[in-house]
C-alpha cells in the first residue's frame, strides 16, 4: 500500500471489527438455525485475509448470558496468536458484568473502573474500550468515574490518534423497531469527545451496519457476526451465508471503512446467494 503524502514512515492499519457474536451454549443453535461458534471461526479466519494489526469485538460475545465466556476467551486468544495481533474485546448488553474480564485483552496497557475498561496501542493508534453494562436493560451507560477516566485519557493526544469501543451507539438506530436502544445520555459523552483526538467510535448492537456522527466524531455501527436484520422488514433478521464483519484501514488522513462476509474472503458461495428470513418472534439484539 503506497503511503500517503506527508505520513512519512508511517504504515498505514487495519483494524477488524467482529461484532455481536451471540455464543450459545454448547450443542445450541441460535434461533434453532444459527451456529454462531462455526460463524465466529469463521469471521477470524476471514480477518486473515486483511492482514489485521488489531482485531475488536464490539460486544454481545454471548446470548442472553449464556456461560460461554471461558471457551471465548481461549478462542479469542488463540486467534491473537494466529493473527499476531491484539484482540481487544469489550461486553455487550448479553453479557453479564465482569463477563467479559482478566481472560481477554491479554494485551491490554491500563485497566479503568471496570475490568473491560482497557487502553491497548498499535503502532501509535489508541483503542480504549468501555463497558456500557445494560445487562438485560434497555439501553447501555457511561457512569461517572468511567467518563472521567476516559477525559484523563484523552488529555494526552495518540500518535496516531484515538478509536473508542462501545457495545451500545451513541447514536439513535436507523430503524424504528430499535428506537431507544442506545447509549443513555450520549451528549455527557459528546462533551469529552468533541475536540479530542477519537477519529471514531466503533459500536455494535443495532445488528445492521451504518454510520452517523455524534456532534463531530464519526460513529460506526459494525454488522453482526450472527445475524443482521432485514432493513426492508426490520422486525425480520437474516441467516445469512456467512459472518459479516467489518475492516476500518487507517491512515494518517483518513479512516476507509467498509463491510466484508467470511464467505466473499474464504470463498464459501457455490454461487451468488441472498441471505433468508430466520423465524424468530425475538430477536437477540
Amino acid at each position: 500500500m503506497h503511503h500517503l503524502h506527508g505520513e512519512g514512515m508511517m504504515k498505514p492499519l487495519t483494524v477488524v471489527q467482529v461484532s455481536d457474536t451471540h455464543l450459545c451454549p454448547e450443542g445450541q443453535l441460535l434461533h434453532g438455525s444459527i451456529d454462531t461458534w462455526q460463524l465466529t471461526e469463521q469471521a477470524f479466519e476471514a480477518a486473515d485475509s486483511f492482514a489485521p494489526d488489531a482485531v475488536v469485538v464490539t460486544g454481545d460475545v454471548s446470548d442472553r448470558g449464556a456461560k460461554i465466556h471461558r471457551r471465548a476467551a481461549q478462542i479469542f486468544n488463540q486467534a491473537q496468536q494466529d493473527l499476531g495481533c491484539p484482540v481487544i474485546t469489550i461486553p455487550g448488553n448479553h453479557d453479564p458484568l465482569g463477563a467479559i474480564a482478566e481472560s481477554f485483552n491479554m494485551k491490554r496497557l491500563s485497566t479503568g473502573p471496570y475490568p473491560a475498561d482497557t487502553v491497548h496501542e498499535v503502532m501509535g493508534l489508541r483503542i480504549i474500550g468501555l463497558d456500557t453494562g445494560g445487562f438485560q436493560q434497555a439501553q447501555g451507560q457511561l457512569n461517572r468515574e468511567q467518563l472521567d477516566w476516559l477525559a484523563s485519557l484523552l488529555t494526552v493526544p495518540a500518535p496516531r490518534g484515538t478509536f473508542l469501543l462501545l457495545h451500545h451507539p451513541p447514536v439513535e438506530a436507523t430503524s424504528q423497531a430499535r428506537a431507544g436502544r442506545g447509549l443513555h445520555n450520549p451528549m455527557e459523552l459528546a462533551a469529552i469527545t468533541a475536540g479530542s483526538d477519537i477519529r471514531m467510535i466503533l459500536s455494535g448492537h443495532y445488528h445492521q451496519m451504518a454510520t452517523s456522527q455524534l456532534m463531530n466524531t464519526p460513529v460506526f455501527m459494525a454488522p453482526a457476526v450472527s445475524y443482521n436484520m432485514n432493513p426492508f422488514a426490520p422486525t425480520q433478521i437474516l441467516d445469512e451465508p456467512g459472518a459479516a464483519f467489518a475492516v476500518h484501514q487507517v491512515s494518517q488522513s483518513s479512516v476507509d471503512s467498509f463491510a466484508v462476509s467470511s464467505a466473499q474472503a474464504l470463498g464459501l458461495n457455490d454461487g451468488p446467494s441472498l441471505p433468508a428470513p430466520v423465524k424468530s418472534s425475538q430477536p437477540s439484539d
